[in-house]
C-alpha cells in the first residue's frame, strides 16, 4: 500500500490554463516521469506549468503479502498554494481521477499563486482498490510517513531550495477534498445519514456547478445542476432512494473536483 500511497501523493503537475494534460506514451515502466525532486519551483506571481507523467502499478507488497491493485482514485491533493488547481487526464464526470492497474497518465497543477516563498507540505487522500478488498478504501500519504512537497520562489532566477523532509514548512489553502478556486469551507453533514444531508460553502462569484453522487464502483447514481452565488451557499441532498453503503459527492467546475466521501445507514 505504501507504494499505491507514494505514487498518489507525487503526481504533481501544473498549467496555466484550464486544459487536460496530454499523456507521454513513451514511458513504459510503473512509476514517476521525472522525479519529483527535479521538478522545476513555482514562480509567485507567474502562471505554471509542470506535467508529472506516471504508469500505474499492477500490483504491490502490502504486509509482507503482494497484492494486485485494480484501480485507484485521487480524490483530493491539498495545501496547495492559494492559487493552484490541479488537474488529471481522468478528470472527466464520468472517470474521477481513476486509473487501473498499468494504465498511462498525467497530472498538472495550475494557475498563479501570490503565496509567500516557501516549501508546502502536500495533503494527498486517495481511494484504492485491490484483490483483496472488495470496494475502495481511503488512505492518506501522511497517515504512513509518506511526504510530498510544492516548493514556490520570488522570482524566476532564484535558486530553487532542496526540500526539507524535517519540516512541514508553509500552510496554503484549505478546501475540503479537491480543490475548486471558486469555493471555500465545503462541509457535508451529517454524515453518516440516512434521508436528507446538506452541504454548504462560500463561492467568491456566481457560478454553475455539477454535483454528482458516486457509489464505491465508480457509478453515477445522481446527477444536479447547482446555481452557486457569490457568498454563502446552502444545499439540500436527497439520499433517501440510495442503499446503505459509502458512497462521494463531488462538485465540478468542469476542470476539477471537489468531493466527500460520506455513509449512507
Amino acid at each position: 500500500m505504501k507504494t499505491i500511497l507514494l505514487l498518489a501523493s507525487l503526481l504533481v503537475g501544473t498549467l496555466a490554463s484550464a486544459q487536460i494534460c496530454v499523456i507521454d506514451t513513451q514511458y513504459t515502466l510503473p512509476g514517476l516521469y521525472p522525479s519529483p525532486d527535479s521538478l522545476p519551483c513555482i514562480v509567485k506571481d507567474e502562471p505554471t506549468d509542470i506535467t508529472v507523467q506516471f504508469v500505474n502499478f499492477d500490483s504491490t507488497v502490502y504486509n509482507g503479502i503482494k497484492i494486485r491493485i485494480e484501480y485507484l482514485i485521487i480524490d483530493s491533493i491539498t495545501n496547495l498554494p492559494c492559487g493552484i488547481r490541479w488537474t488529471t487526464s481522468a478528470q472527466d464526470a464520468d472517470t474521477a481521477h481513476r486509473f487501473n492497474n498499468k494504465e498511462k497518465g498525467c497530472i498538472r497543477f495550475y494557475g498563479n499563486t501570490t503565496d509567500a516563498a516557501g516549501q508546502y507540505k502536500l495533503e494527498v487522500y486517495v481511494r484504492a482498490k485491490t484483490n483483496l478488498a472488495s470496494t475502495p478504501f481511503p488512505v492518506t500519504a501522511s497517515s504512513v510517513g509518506l511526504d510530498a512537497y510544492v516548493r514556490v520562489v520570488n522570482n524566476a532566477n532564484d535558486s530553487c531550495p532542496v526540500i526539507d523532509t524535517t519540516t512541514a514548512g508553509r500552510i496554503a489553502c484549505t478546501v475540503g477534498i479537491s480543490e475548486i478556486a471558486s469555493i471555500k469551507q465545503f462541509s457535508f453533514y451529517p454524515n453518516p445519514t440516512n434521508n436528507t444531508a446538506t452541504i454548504s460553502f462560500t463561492a467568491d462569484r456566481a457560478n454553475v456547478l455539477t454535483a454528482r453522487v458516486v457509489n464505491v464502483y465508480g457509478q453515477e447514481v445522481s446527477r444536479t445542476q447547482l446555481n452557486v452565488v457569490q457568498g454563502t451557499n446552502v444545499e439540500k441532498v436527497d439520499v433517501s432512494n440510495l442503499p446503505p453503503g459509502v458512497y462521494v459527492y463531488t462538485i465540478n467546475d468542469g476542470v476539477n473536483m471537489l468531493t466527500n466521501r460520506f455513509v449512507v445507514e
